[in-house]
């Protein structure tokens, strides 16, 4: 039930408390697990990160508008926009809710193109019509992941680490994991 005046309104100093209130509640934190290859194909290297949102007290049991993001590690380069999956779904899609108790993936995929040996990271699969994809060295690179909604924006405590072989290997040689900072 609304507190109203006379007039059928919300008086001001109700509007106001109000809206101290909903600044009084703080956005929960945002987890991103480790790595877990998902690949059966060994012409294909697909992992799914983890992501969800931990609360407590008075915290938002939700961050609608989700986006995420494949950052480079200390900025260099432009962020690749991903996808989310959740555990009861094969489709993705671009914007998502997290919400308290539910587990959220980011899907990755790596793989070497055959026509120039080039090696690439996308955000789907590689069959897509349209893929955003980065192009590889054989080596180590590092990114992070970053969530962004209207309300803030979350970046993955530690790196994800990709090592790329070198073009002669197959695909199945890819590995993922997490870095912590700090560590090689």
């Amino acid at each position: 039930m609304a507190i109203t005046n006379k007039f059928g309104g919300m008086s001001e100093a109700v509007k106001g408390l109000a809206s101290r209130g909903k600044a009084m509640i703080k956005l929960p934190s945002v987890i991103f697990g480790s790595p877990r290859q998902m690949g059966t194909d060994p012409s294909l290297s697909w992992w799914h990160v983890p992501v969800f949102i931990q609360t407590t007290g008075l915290q938002q049991k939700q961050l609608e508008s989700c986006v995420v993001f494949l950052a480079p590690y200390e900025g260099e380069g432009s962020p690749l926009r991903m996808r989310w999956r959740t555990k009861d779904s094969r489709d993705t899609v671009t914007t998502a809710t997290l919400e308290e108790e539910r587990l959220f993936f980011v899907p990755i995929a790596a793989r070497k193109d055959n026509g120039n040996r080039a090696t690439i990271i996308t955000n789907e699969g590689f069959f897509a019509e349209k893929k955003a994809k980065w192009t590889m060295r054989p080596g180590q690179t590092r990114w992070t992941l970053r969530v962004q909604n209207p309300d803030g924006k979350w970046e993955s405590p530690h790196s994800y680490l990709l090592m790329v072989p070198d073009p002669a290997r197959g695909n199945a040689q890819f590995m993922l994991e997490v870095r912590y900072h700090g560590m090689n």
